[in-house]
């Protein structure tokens, strides 16, 4: 009890030092780096869901979507959104919303994964690198003009049992995110490692689909990254979503040295091409919630363009 008190005191502490939520540059290397050290630091040891570290790293998150003026979408007018793990240990989706000019519009869903495995198993990459830039893409859609359409931003638990948390939400959706109203799922997972095979995939932008469109507007803008674009997937927080028909692009890059191994520490990220995949996600969220495409239409000509497996 006294270590898990330590540590929500410590994430609180880390969250409410950077407090400067709309001066900042949400996206400054040294930024990123220091909210992944606090969410891939020792002392959570993986964010196992349950544990100590988990309840850590979710009021780091909340403490971060608070500062950004995201309205809660969790239980009782909270961030977070309770379930049981699949270890039998209570956690949660940590939840909220940017509402976009049109109350009743479209809605894009941008995601990552807090959870990890634990036991040693830290997870800068995997998927902490997903959180920082998530949080950093709240934080800029926050301080940016009113947008057309709606943006969530979850945190979700327990990807690592197999999408526990995302499936669990979609099961549950707050009443302000209808599911007919998801145009599109954004996710973000291991996207710190893009030295590893030279490439950032974004799966599920398949051609001609309006994610895609966009993106190839957006990655002349990125020279620095090798951005590989559609390609089916499975395996991950945006398949429930895709089962239900709406289109996702799916962030990662490739870790062929520490997958769900012990060496995946913040020491090994790279953080110059985090800096710009988190930016070139940004750009996305930030034109797809724009864009005059008929996002609508599109879903419900070609659902998410893929079968997933079971």
């Amino acid at each position: 009890m006294k270590l898990a008190l330590a540590l929500l005191v410590a994430a609180a502490r880390i969250a409410h030092a950077d407090t400067d939520c709309h001066d900042a540059d949400p996206f400054a290397a040294q930024t990123l780096h220091d909210r992944l050290a606090a969410l891939a630091a020792p002392d959570l040891d993986g964010r196992a869901p349950g544990t100590a570290g988990d309840a850590a790293a979710r009021a780091i998150i909340t403490a971060r979507f608070t500062c950004a003026g995201l309205v809660p979408l969790g239980d009782a007018g909270t961030f977070a959104q309770a379930f049981t793990a699949a270890n039998g240990q209570p956690t949660a989706n940590v939840v909220g919303m940017i509402p976009g000019s049109d109350p009743d519009g479209d809605i894009v869903i941008v995601s990552a994964h807090h959870d990890h495995l634990g036991h040693g198993h830290l997870g800068a990459n995997d998927d902490g690198s997903g959180v920082v830039a998530l949080v950093a893409i709240a934080q800029a859609m926050a301080q940016h003009a009113a947008l057309k359409r709606t943006l969530v931003f979850a945190a979700f638990g327990d990807e690592e049992d197999g999408m526990i948390g995302s499936s669990f939400f979609l099961a549950h959706l707050p009443e302000r995110v209808p599911l007919g109203h998801v145009v599109e799922f954004v996710e973000l997972d291991m996207i710190g490692s893009h030295k590893s095979a030279g490439l950032v995939a974004a799966l599920g932008a398949f051609a001609r689909f309006p994610a895609r469109v966009v993106l190839d507007k957006l990655v002349p803008g990125f020279p620095h990254i090798r951005v590989v674009a559609g390609g089916q997937s499975r395996g991950s927080d945006f398949a429930p979503f895709c089962t239900a028909g709406v289109p996702f692009t799916f962030f990662w890059t490739p870790d062929h040295r520490c997958y769900h191994e012990t060496c995946d520490t913040i020491d090994r990220i790279d953080l110059p091409h985090l800096v710009d995949i988190a930016k070139l996600a940004n750009a996305l969220v930030g034109a797809l919630a724009d864009t005059p495409l008929d996002l609508a239409g599109a879903r419900a000509k070609r659902g998410c363009g893929q079968r997933v497996a079971a």
